[in-house]
């Protein structure tokens, strides 16, 4: 399978955010505690509160047509997420519902039924849901992983040293040790150029996004773009290219 990025391009993180519940339909009340943890971009922080049948609703303020919803668990169960869709803020749902079962801890990825719609729901519905941090929204880009690309993993330390009389040495860790991915292709053609460079110019350095090895089972690695991406022309209409992420400390 090809590797892949997950990444928010209907502006998830921004998305106006309503928990409620009901059966089959959302009904806006507040039922959730702290809600907002779920497009905070912290996968430390818990949302509260959620019991079966309750959910939290995403307003894109304008239809969008997504591949999946990503959801980050702290805690593993086997009761169901479900992942609606809506043509109004209030009432049925609508169409083919998306179910997530058996969930892991890390990041949970579920492909969604094509559509263009503007609200979403994330659901409880056979049981409470615990450890819930990160949700978000948006499309994948399969990577052009040709026989000449490389991919590269290093380990950083945040370790600042202070020198003092003597042989003496004090080391402050100004963070913990983090992943560098590197993903090197040596040709890619320009439809492939323009894939990736549009995702590039939507999460830049800010945007955090999921890089996953298999596009299957993972590992996802939870990351954000080091520095602009720089293409070369190797011949004509073929590029080359180096992707470096950081991967984020939890």
């Amino acid at each position: 399978m090809a590797a892949t990025i997950y990444y928010d391009n209907v502006n998830s993180y921004s998305a106006t955010l309503n928990d409620g519940g009901g059966s089959g339909s959302f009904s806006d009340s507040d039922t959730l505690t702290n809600e907002e943890r779920a497009t905070d971009e912290d996968i430390t922080l818990a949302i509260g509160g959620w019991i079966n049948s309750e959910g939290l609703q995403f307003d894109f303020g304008s239809a969008n047509e997504v591949d999946f919803c990503a959801i980050y668990s702290t805690v593993a169960t086997g009761n169901d997420i479900t992942v609606y869709r809506a043509t109004a803020a209030t009432g049925a749902f609508h169409g083919t519902t998306n179910v997530l079962s058996d969930v892991a801890v890390g990041w949970n990825i579920r492909t969604l039924s094509s559509g263009s719609y503007r609200w979403r729901s994330v659901w409880a519905t056979t049981g409470a849901l615990t450890g819930i941090t990160e949700i978000f929204f948006g499309n994948k880009l399969e990577l052009p992983l040709e026989p000449t690309a490389n991919i590269a993993t290093a380990h950083k330390f945040g370790t600042e040293e202070v020198k003092a009389h003597g042989a003496n040495r004090y080391y402050i860790s100004k963070h913990d040790n983090y992943k560098i991915l590197t993903l090197s292709f040596d040709h890619m053609t320009a439809a492939n150029k323009t894939s990736i460079l549009a995702f590039s110019d939507t999460v830049t350095d800010r945007k955090p996004f999921i890089y996953s090895e298999d596009n299957a089972t993972g590992p996802f690695h939870w990351v954000k773009l080091v520095r602009p991406l720089t293409f070369r022309m190797v011949a004509p209409d073929i590029w080359s290219c180096q992707m470096v992420m950081r991967e984020l400390i939890t």
